[in-house]
């Protein structure tokens, strides 16, 4: 089993607290193996066998365990002194009620808490009430550049841009790395789709108009780093003849943003410091799956590497908006802690009214905090203390900031 090095310190960090472990992540991102690996940690660390609790809801061996009643009864079977048992559940959304049922087991038992999830929605407003405050999200994304590498088992030393382009083409899901058969490879990610776009999206957000909704995710699929709104895109698809109201993309936008294929980059204003409830960015989580829906496309790199670059640092832990300072814009305002940077992508700034226009921004900005312009060139374009970074060098870790 391939390792995920930088999920399990923070699993490693967290271990032996009382606050529930939530790893969120869309599904098939590697949550599932991320739970294994952290049992087999515990196992090489003198952890008994009976003393690690495996529950993955996706068995069927589990369907009886969905219920609070049942889910205590077998509980109380299994832990029979005081020692700290690690009990580590995969799809927690399957049991009902789980917050309620997960805080109950918290003070019940002396258990060490891990639980996934594939939808947001489950893990915000009234679902978290029983847990606010009393637990530590850890989000699991699909494979960096990096990792992608790795799993490929590639020569790290070589240029990455040997390997990019089929990071682009495949995608980043950790199953489509591991094979080199094509007809294996489009079988997958048919699968993955199926799975997050039929069961997270459609079932569980009980989307009956599959027409549309599909519509709209070809229409933000096809125009990821565009300023678009719910209003934008329903008035586009009315003006090319089809009937649906802005409530509707409204609602099919969150399904997607739930299920952790799409994230939303809102607008920040740099000057008023507020946030804008203006037209925000869409980002999808991974290029296969834009793929399989649209088709792969050579065209349109420079939103592509911008949305790789919004994925990469939120792998890297930073929250992110958009920053709009007077007529100018941002790409990227990211924050993480007391940390703060301002980022802009391009494909290349070589050509000097490109770098003009990109560098430009960066200049009204009244704060010293760091300036960063990322691009595919490896010509060192830094200046006026905004530093250039290459993609290649900036996906594979070797930029550190």
């Amino acid at each position: 089993m391939k390792q995920r090095p930088i999920y399990m310190k923070k699993l490693i960090q967290s271990k032996d607290n009382e606050f529930v472990k939530v790893i969120t992540g869309v599904r098939r991102s590697g949550k599932s193996s991320l739970l294994q690996l952290f049992a087999e940690h515990l196992r090489d660390s003198g952890v008994k066998e009976d003393h690690i609790l495996e529950i993955n809801y996706e068995k069927y061996e589990y369907k009886n365990l969905t219920q609070g009643d049942e889910l205590h009864k077998y509980l109380i079977k299994k832990i029979s002194d005081k020692e700290t048992y690690y009990l580590l559940m995969d799809e927690v959304q399957e049991v009902e009620e789980w917050a309620k049922v997960i805080n109950s087991i918290r003070v019940s038992f002396p258990v060490d808490l891990y639980v996934t999830g594939s939808n947001s929605r489950i893990f915000s407003g009234e679902y978290l009430t029983y847990l606010s405050g009393r637990y530590i999200e850890i989000p699991v994304y699909p494979l960096s550049l990096c990792e992608f590498v790795e799993f490929r088992g590639y020569d790290k030393e070589k240029p990455s841009e040997m390997y990019f382009n089929e990071y682009l083409r495949k995608g980043s899901f950790p199953a489509v790395s591991l094979t080199d058969n094509e007809d294996l490879i489009d079988t997958i990610t048919s699968g993955l789709f199926d799975s997050i776009f039929s069961r997270d999206i459609l079932l569980r957000g009980k989307i009956r108009d599959e027409g549309n909704f599909y519509k709209v995710a070809k229409f933000v699929f096809d125009n990821i780093g565009n300023n678009l709104s719910a209003n934008s895109v329903a008035n586009t698809l009315k003006s090319e003849g089809h009937k649906i109201s802005v409530d509707a993309v409204d609602n099919y936008l969150k399904q997607m943003c739930n299920a952790y294929i799409l994230y939303q980059c809102e607008r920040y204003d740099i000057r008023g410091k507020e946030r804008l409830r203006t037209n925000g960015k869409y980002y999808v989580v991974d290029l296969g799956l834009r793929n399989k829906l649209i088709g792969y496309r050579t065209g349109n790199l420079g939103h592509v590497i911008e949305n790789l670059v919004y994925i990469e640092l939120l792998r890297r832990g930073y929250s992110l908006n958009v920053g709009k300072n007077g007529n100018t814009e941002v790409d990227f305002i990211a924050l993480k802690g007391d940390q703060r940077l301002y980022m802009q992508v391009s494909a290349s700034i070589l050509d000097e009214n490109t770098a003009k226009r990109e560098f430009e921004p960066f200049y009204s900005i009244a704060d010293n905090y760091p300036k960063y312009i990322v691009t595919m060139d490896r010509v060192n374009m830094s200046k006026d203390g905004i530093l250039h970074l290459n993609l290649y060098d900036f996906l594979m870790g070797k930029e550190k900031f």
